[in-house]
């Protein structure tokens, strides 16, 4: 894995980075914290973030042109900007301290020439003095001050000059005129700063706007001389302070680029957030601090956090896209076996529904990152095979003992062939039955029972999921190319991207163009419930919300859409915490009950105790509160429906595989098949093991309470079991549980 592989994912996200008035600022102010901290009357710290970014304060809260205001996200909802220069006076009114900074630290031996003494040399001369470089500023005029010497303020002016520079070492020449750099022989480096028209010893045409150098290498420039405006003068002046810096201490000239203003026009979301008029000053001149923090605290403090605002992965553990994207990069590059792996959990937690790339400004996609995440540690050698193990299995009994394609009795091929997905069936044989019976008789279709292949696509079984999807492309050349009929928008949405030259249908448009069609029962006011995977598919939307309102059914609409119910990835074994939590806010997006059209949004809601339907019950008129089968039900279920339909395309009597423990009977209590349900162990997981263990005696008893205990190691699990013998093949199980450690047994 390559660096930019795993951060491409995430690369353009913008969460964190400052926001788009601060971009505007020629300081870089993080106009973001300085309002926050004025908003709860910080004025201190404010004041000393204030005057760290713009070196004066006084100059910059009387002058600053305001480009911050223009950019202002307020602007957005109709209100004005926030005062900025307002509070930036503000803050330097009210703080109890306005002591310059000073450092701790050895000072230095090389020496630094400035220039002129006006705003940007004093800017540049103040920065490397505070980091203990030896300055001399030269300056024509008898004072600082440059051009601000003219104006009416410049008092208050000068006495922040006096107050910024208390503390520092630095030596001014006034009345002092360089005529060539020749003079300053003995200087390390020197600034040009001789404002607009001075001098630059024939240096401005080869002036470097990024660095601040020019072609001698020790000599930079900067300020109004380069025709930037007073405000960029200092701020020029400041960075070339680092420029030189750097210059001085590592022997080359090192710095940002100018910053990329396009990002000022980087703005949020902002709809629904309340309006908030432009604070007034009660005198007219200066806020009181009341009235500061009133107007700081209307902004909105602008940072793109749409992914996490959203996300209980991305809530739970507390980590930027960008981070995430390092760490994907980090824990593959980690050699050592004993490595800690932190990003595991992380990595098979994720839903993989999309919904941070839908809502996010420049869609940045964390599942996609996570994905491909999973699918490089199977290549590794470093996945976890015990999170997907079921699925996996109950794919491949799908695409196996499961599966059946036929076109219509009588013919080789067809036009249009249903591929209902594995689920369907499984949990209602009905609504598999009578949407293939509607289809056979009015459109002559065939059928196609398979599996999409999701399990293997979310577990990162990338060669599992091709050799798989090229069994269901060869199903569909073998009958004549059909049209796909899709009940399941998931299994739509991987074939329409692994398998894109299939043409598809959706069951539910078909239905709801059929005018013949008349859903009855369901609930007179009700949500639907979007599936992730139904995401950007308008016509399947709306045609599922047309079936709910022939039923009767009053709709209305969930604050966020094609929200995963928590299915999607596979999560309930790598984080069953947060499976639980992300079923439970679904669950309650609505007081309302839900109309489904998955399957599996249908078993969580059903399992969360939400009143839901899916969608066909309204259609063929089925009971709706049908319950959850449990695991071995719905492959019991599968089987049956693939027995119905080969029979009635074929007139061929399907006989299920059969295994030496299927004629163990167990009696397990209704609670512990609940708990292996959630647990993914199914009834013939147990059987299976019992009758190793009977078989070979490989057995322990429980003296004290006359129970035997068993375990049975798979590819990817142990499982165990505790059961009483009730009589010949048969079984009361007391207690079953499955992990992933490895016991060996010796002679």
């Amino acid at each position: 894995m390559r660096l930019e592989e795993a951060t491409a994912h995430v690369a353009r996200c913008f969460n964190g980075e400052p926001a788009s008035c601060t971009y505007a600022c020629p300081f870089g102010l993080d106009i973001r914290a300085l309002l926050e901290k004025v908003s709860k009357g910080r004025w201190t710290p404010a004041y000393k973030l204030l005057r760290n970014a713009v070196v004066f304060p006084a100059v910059v809260g009387a002058l600053c042109e305001q480009p911050c205001r223009a950019h202002c996200q307020r602007t957005q909802v109709g209100d004005e900007a926030l005062a900025i220069r307002d509070l930036e006076v503000a803050c330097s009114g009210w703080a109890k301290s306005r002591k310059a900074e000073l450092f701790v630290i050895p000072p230095k031996t090389q020496r630094v020439a400035v220039l002129g003494a006006g705003p940007a040399g004093l800017a540049c001369a103040i920065c490397l003095a505070q980091n203990k470089f030896r300055i001399t500023l030269f300056d024509q005029a008898s004072g600082w001050g440059g051009s601000l010497r003219q104006h009416p303020g410049f008092a208050g002016f000068a006495a922040d000059f006096s107050l910024q520079f208390t503390g520092v070492d630095a030596e001014f020449r006034y009345g002092t005129e360089i005529r060539s750099l020749a003079e300053l022989g003995e200087y390390d480096a020197i600034y040009v700063a001789t404002g607009k028209d001075g001098a630059d010893f024939g240096l401005l045409g080869s002036w470097d706007r990024n660095l601040l150098s020019t072609s001698d290498p020790k000599v930079f420039l900067g300020g109004e001389l380069s025709g930037a405006s007073l405000m960029a003068s200092m701020a020029m002046g400041k960075d070339a302070s680092r420029t030189i810096e750097s210059f001085l201490l590592a022997g080359k000239a090192s710095g940002k680029p100018a910053s990329d203003r396009s990002h000022c026009e980087r703005y949020l979301d902002h709809d629904g957030a309340g309006h908030s008029p432009l604070v007034p000053k009660s005198d007219g001149r200066v806020y009181t601090e009341d009235e500061a923090k009133a107007e700081a605290a209307r902004c909105f403090q602008c940072d793109c956090a749409a992914c996490e605002a959203g996300c209980e992965m991305l809530k739970r553990f507390r980590k930027k896209p960008l981070r995430i994207g390092m760490e994907v990069y980090t824990d593959a590059m980690a050699s050592s076996v004993i490595s800690p792996r932190t990003m595991t959990r992380e990595t098979y937690s994720c839903n993989l529904c999309g919904h941070c790339k839908a809502v996010c400004p420049v869609a940045a996609d964390v599942g996609a990152l996570l994905q491909f995440s999973r699918a490089d540690r199977v290549d590794q050698g470093k996945q976890v095979p015990a999170l997907h193990d079921y699925w996996l299995r109950e794919m491949d009994f799908n695409a196996t003992e499961g599966a059946f394609s036929a076109a219509p009795k009588g013919s080789r091929t067809c036009t249009l062939a249903f591929f209902p997905g594995c689920k369907l069936g499984a949990a209602n044989p009905q609504h598999l039955l009578k949407a293939y019976d509607y289809l056979s008789e009015k459109h002559g279709a065939g059928i196609i029972l398979d599996c999409c292949g999701a399990p293997a696509y979310w577990a990162g079984e990338n060669q599992r999921l091709a050799a798989h999807l090229d069994g269901i492309r060869n199903h569909w050349r073998g009958m004549g190319r059909p049209t796909l009929v899709f009940a399941c928008a998931y299994c739509e949405k991987m074939l329409r991207q692994f398998l894109p030259e299939i043409p598809r249908l959706s069951l539910y448009e078909m239905l709801a163009e059929d005018e013949m069609l008349v859903p009855a029962g369901g609930f007179p006011e009700a949500t639907v419930f979007d599936p992730c995977a139904a995401r950007d598919d308008q016509g399947l939307e709306a045609a599922v919300r047309s079936l709910a309102r022939k039923a009767g059914a009053v709709l209305d609409e969930l604050p966020q859409a094609n929200r995963c119910c928590g299915f999607g990835g596979h999560i309930r074994l790598a984080n069953p915490e947060l499976y639980e939590e992300i079923a439970q806010h679904r669950a309650q997006a609505s007081e309302r009950p839900y109309i489904v059209y998955c399957a599996n949004c249908r078993e969580v809601f059903r399992l969360q105790g939400k009143p839901c339907a899916h969608v066909l019950d309204l259609v063929f008129s089925l009971d709706p509160d049908a319950p959850v089968p449990s695991l071995n039900q719905k492959k019991g279920n599968s089987l049956e429906v693939k027995k119905i339909i080969m029979e009635k395309s074929t007139d061929i009597h399907f006989i299920p595989e059969t295994h030496g423990w299927d004629g163990l009977k167990l009696v397990m209590a209704d609670a512990l098949v609940e708990a292996m349900d959630r647990k993914l162990i199914t009834a013939d997981d147990l059987r299976e093991a019992v009758w190793l263990a009977e078989q070979t005696s490989a057995t322990f008893l429980l003296p004290a309470e006359g129970v035997w205990q068993c375990s049975m190691v798979k590819d990817a699990l142990t499982y165990w079991v505790q059961y009483r013998i009730l009589g010949p093949h048969e079984y009361e199980v007391l207690d079953a549980y499955s992990h992933r450690m490895r016991f060996s047994r010796e002679d």
